[in-house]
């Protein structure tokens, strides 16, 4: 009887809620969502380089317009990519824990893929128009 603790005489005060075990986490979709940000403002950020050097006050040399072309064309691959890797993950969560933020994360990835892939198109478009010359 001595050797009760406090925990023991009053159980109702000593019970904290259990934390969940997390236990080991998968790392990959950590990395697919914030590859899908970066690569996206990294393809924004080419493509308005791109567009201010084909101005022709500033403009840049016509090899720096199609490595900065040709490097568009895979960093938007890239992010259309990433985007779409996040959004199966995205899905996965929203089937899980149906929320309305949860359904805004899937559409801000889905409008990524989009960008993305209009940004692939234009180089691809800019290619074509001058034939070939990337």
């Amino acid at each position: 009887m001595e050797d009760q603790t406090a925990e023991n005489l009053n159980p109702q005060k000593s019970k904290k809620p259990k934390k969940k075990d997390k236990g080991r986490r998968w790392i990959f979709p950590d990395f697919v969502k914030s590859g899908a940000r970066y690569s996206l403002v990294l393809s924004l950020a080419i493509f308005i380089a791109y567009s201010v050097g084909s101005m022709p006050d500033p403009g840049f040399p016509d090899r720096i317009l199609f490595f900065l072309l040709r490097v568009l064309l895979f960093s938007s691959l890239l992010s259309c990519a990433f985007s779409l890797f996040a959004m199966g993950y995205t899905v996965r969560r929203m089937v899980y824990r149906p929320s309305l933020r949860n359904f805004f994360r899937l559409f801000f990835y889905f409008v990524i893929a989009i960008i993305g892939a209009n940004l692939a198109l234009f180089g691809s478009l800019i290619a074509a128009a001058t034939e070939g010359n990337l």
